[in-house]
């Protein structure tokens, strides 16, 4: 295998993981495990603009915690075109279009999508070799 070979796998490789990273992370929410969200993220990890700046896996723990106890709220998050830039071969940024749909309470017949924005992503590949967010902010472009 060559060199350009080996990157473009490696590239290939990430993106595959990275892609994986940003499903879990809304299927995580959206299934009433937000608990398990502060294993995506490095331990300084920021999550930004979901109402308060969390920094560090503890206080995204809390956040999650929160998140996971609010049996009324239902929601789900649809991702999409998915940008990626690499920094490094172990850091890259990224921008996620997000669409969220929100329910509080009980069913609703009709369901508008809370907002509409973007993540302003970006992942790391740690000791571990697993990709996790380094950093998540959420840039709302347009409210429901």
């Amino acid at each position: 295998m060559t060199a350009d070979q080996k990157l473009s796998q490696i590239a290939r490789d990430a993106r595959a993981s990275i892609e994986d990273l940003i499903a879990e992370h809304a299927w995580l929410i959206d299934h009433g495990k937000a608990n398990e969200l502060p294993d995506l993220y490095t331990d300084d990890g920021r999550m930004l603009g979901v109402g308060e700046d969390l920094v560090g896996r503890q206080a995204i723990a809390a956040w999650s915690e929160r998140r996971a106890a609010m049996r009324e709220r239902t929601s789900r998050h649809v991702c999409g075109n998915i940008r990626l830039s690499p920094e490094t071969a172990d850091r890259i940024r990224g921008t996620v279009v997000l669409t969220v749909y929100r329910r509080d309470g009980a069913i609703a017949d009709t369901t508008l999508p809370l907002m509409v924005g973007d993540y302003e992503d970006i992942y790391v590949r740690c000791a571990d070799a697993r990709w996790r967010f380094a950093e998540r902010r959420i840039v709302a472009a347009f409210a429901g």
